[in-house]
């Protein structure tokens, strides 16, 4: 901090020298008398002259003493801290005529001040002070600036911020503890928790920047340096100014500050209307269509990818591009379809591609990330990647809300698990409820669509049937067979995707806003769909996933209908082969028990109990290795595999082992060891040797195979 000066402004109490030596003479003569009394008296001598220094006049004299002369009386204060056995009651008495001067000084310098002010008038607005150095329209208003202004004893202009004190001879001292201009410049009323936030203005490195923030954090001088990462005038040697700055300047200016209504995730709101970064689509019914969106802490950079560019001709020059290919199509289908779950009241689903590398799925995850805003790798964008922890996808499909989540790459999810789980709590649509430091819970919801790529498909991760009837599984190469032709068609297409994206989004948005009073006809529409896919489906999954397609069908209307151009061949076609696919999949516990018995059937010989015996009746080792025993009571009654056995059998199936082997124990299909039957596997003799399998129950076999 650094002072800037005084300025002359009169002597409002016209106290005069002569009056100030008459304060330090008096507290003198108290002090020596003190003095005298402790030196020459005895105990109660003490006790009387240390009860005189109680006597509110006393000590309002020597205050007085200590604010006009602190060096003269200082000086004789510590005379009596040299006394014998008086120095912690003279060291109280130090302390106590202190903070009593500290308290006149300030009383006597708001007296000050406020007479310094009535001088001066009413006090300027900051578009006053700020001069032709105030922020552009864009970032605060000019009628905003007109109403705004410093409180008292505080002063803003284009060079900072400063604490103005009276001094003694009436003159103003201006005290710059901001190199920097910052103010409030409106609030923010959360439209779902109801939670205030405050708009905070200030003058960068950069420029003008500002930001929503809660009210904590400029009340609290251990949250108001977080601001310093953004730039804002904040340091460790200001936080306690700025922190009351910032609180009386929202006080003064509490009638002031312009109300605008928040939310802090995107999507559908209260009203009707539809929340995005750079808009809000009011309903007709709407008063107001001011409307603020204030991310969450640690998401506020992700708003930054979800924004139109470039122009809605130059997208469609890039749906032209890929005609040909249906599965982009598609993916345009899903991530316009994402608000559309809201109006039609159904739960959330996942669309993934899957397949080889370099087939085309991320250029469908680029087209889907296009409906809204930049479908690119690198900040800010509108396409995450699956190398993510679940928290932090959960906390951004409770953002997005109602706007697609779109993941890359499944391999790069730091677990299997977090796939599978990742799956089933979007599909449910709620976060988990966490706690915070202040005591309050939160729990985010969402109703959306979430687009995966992988080269495995994200049904692989879980072997549920569950999981599998929320996944829409599209397999294949997205860009044909002809890499030529496809990889041209991509380069092209990818081109005029990062120079134009974010429009259809908008369109369709505003088409649904636009028509709320046809949400119910939306409706029929889907059910009529849903049923006729119903009817075609030939199994449970199957018909899970007839919802799904009806969704994608009232999407692909919407989104013709406002003008993108028909593929040349109907996606649905490859849609409805997905559906069928997915009853075939949907129990893959059940399938991966039929394979393994098929290869038992036909690999017996290499089971103990089943294998060759010589002309002897000796058992003859097999030439590739034990895999196990052939466990028999009567007929038999179990099959035991060894676990190495078992691992590499399934990863030949396409199966998840561990997966798979949980899934059986689950069903009660595999014969389990341990205590209550915790261990999976079990201790088999082969050969005469103890190894370690899993052990097929009889009656899990007769499952599989049909017969009773």
């Amino acid at each position: 901090m650094e002072v800037d000066g005084v300025s002359g402004v009169g002597n409002p109490d016209g106290q005069s020298g002569e009056q100030e030596s008459d304060v330090v003479a008096q507290a003198e003569n108290i002090l020596r008398d003190l003095s005298r009394q402790l030196n020459e008296g005895g105990r109660a001598e003490h006790r009387v002259a240390w009860d005189r220094m109680t006597d509110p006049n006393v000590m309002t004299t020597l205050a007085e003493a200590w604010f006009t002369d602190e060096a003269r009386t200082s000086v004789l204060i510590t005379s009596i801290e040299m006394i014998p056995r008086q120095v912690q009651r003279a060291r109280s008495l130090r302390r106590a005529i202190q903070n009593l001067a500290s308290e006149i000084q300030r009383r006597r310098s708001a007296e000050l001040l406020s007479d310094i002010e009535d001088q001066l008038g009413e006090l300027p607005t900051l578009d006053v002070t700020l001069g032709a150095g105030a922020p552009p329209p864009s970032i605060v208003s000019r009628q905003v600036l007109s109403t705004l202004r410093a409180p008292i004893g505080f002063e803003v202009d284009f060079n900072g911020v400063y604490r103005l004190t009276a001094q003694p001879d009436g003159s103003l001292g201006r005290t710059r503890f901001a190199l920097c201009p910052i103010f409030i410049a409106g609030r923010t009323v959360d439209v779902h928790t109801g939670e205030t936030k405050r708009l905070l203005v200030w003058r960068g490195a950069s420029g003008w920047r500002s930001r929503v923030v809660e009210r904590r954090t400029i009340v609290d001088t251990s949250k108001i340096i977080s601001l310093s990462n953004l730039d804002a005038p904040v340091s460790t040697n200001n936080t306690l100014p700025m922190v009351s700055f910032l609180s009386e300047f929202d006080a003064e200016n509490s009638h002031r500050l312009p109300v605008v209504k928040a939310a802090s995730s995107m999507g559908w709101q209260p009203e009707g209307g539809f929340l995005l970064p750079d808009m809000y689509y009011a309903t007709q019914n709407e008063t107001s269509s001011e409307f603020s969106l204030t991310p969450p802490s640690g998401l506020e950079s992700l708003s930054g990818g979800w924004k139109s560019q470039g122009t809605w001709a130059e997208w469609l020059d890039a749906m032209n591009e890929v005609q040909d290919f249906p599965y982009m199509f598609i993916s345009v289908y899903a991530s316009a379809a994402a608000p559309l779950l809201e109006v039609l009241r159904v739960p959330g689903f996942v669309l993934d591609f899957s397949g080889e590398t370099s087939g085309g799925k991320t250029t469908a995850l680029r087209f889907a990330a296009s409906v809204w805003g930049r479908p690119t790798e690198s900040y800010p964008t509108a396409m995450y990647s699956w190398d993510a922890t679940k928290v932090w996808i959960e906390r951004t499909s409770g953002f997005l809300k109602n706007l697609p989540l779109i993941l890359d790459e499944t391999k790069r999810a730091r677990h299997n698990r977090i796939v599978r789980d990742v799956i089933y709590d979007f599909c449910q649509g709620q976060g988990r409820g966490r706690g915070s430091l202040d005591g309050t819970r939160h729990t985010d919801s969402w109703r959306s669509i979430l687009i995966s790529s992988g080269e495995g498909a994200a049904t692989s991760f879980s072997q549920d049937a569950g999981t599998r009837a929320r996944v829409l599984s599209m397999k294949g190469k997205p860009l044909g067979d002809d890499v030529v032709l496809g990889s041209a068609a991509s380069e092209n297409a990818q081109a005029l995707l990062a120079k134009s994206f974010g429009h259809l989004g908008r369109k369709v948005v505003e088409y649904l806003v636009a028509n709320a009073s046809r949400h119910d006809d939306f409706r029929a529409v889907f059910q009529r769909a849903r049923e006729r896919y119903s009817q075609i489906a030939k199994t449970a999954v199957a018909r899970r996933h007839a919802g799904h397609l009806a969704v994608l069908e009232v999407s692909a209307s919407i989104v013709h209908k406002l003008g993108v151009p028909q593929p040349n061949s109907d996606p649905f076609m490859y849609l409805l082969q997905s559906q069928e696919q997915a009853g075939y999949d949907a129990d893959r516990p059940l399938s991966a028990l039929q394979d393994v018995l098929t290869w038992c059937a036909s690999n017996q010989k290499r089971f103990w109990g089943r294998a060759e015996r010589d002309r002897e009746g000796n058992t003859r080792s097999p030439s590739n290795g034990w895999a196990g025993a052939w466990e028999q009571k009567d007929d038999w009654d179990c099959i035991s595999i060894t676990t190495n056995e078992f691992s590499k059998l399934m990863k030949e199936f396409g199966h998840e082992p561990d997966e798979i082997v949980t899934r059986w124990k689950d069903r009660g299909w595999i014969r389990c060891s341990g205590k209550e039957g915790s261990r999976r596997s079990r201790v088999v003799r082969v050969d005469g040797a103890p190894t370690r399998c899993y052990s097929i129950e009889r009656g899990a076999a007769d499952i599989a195979l049909e017969t009773d």
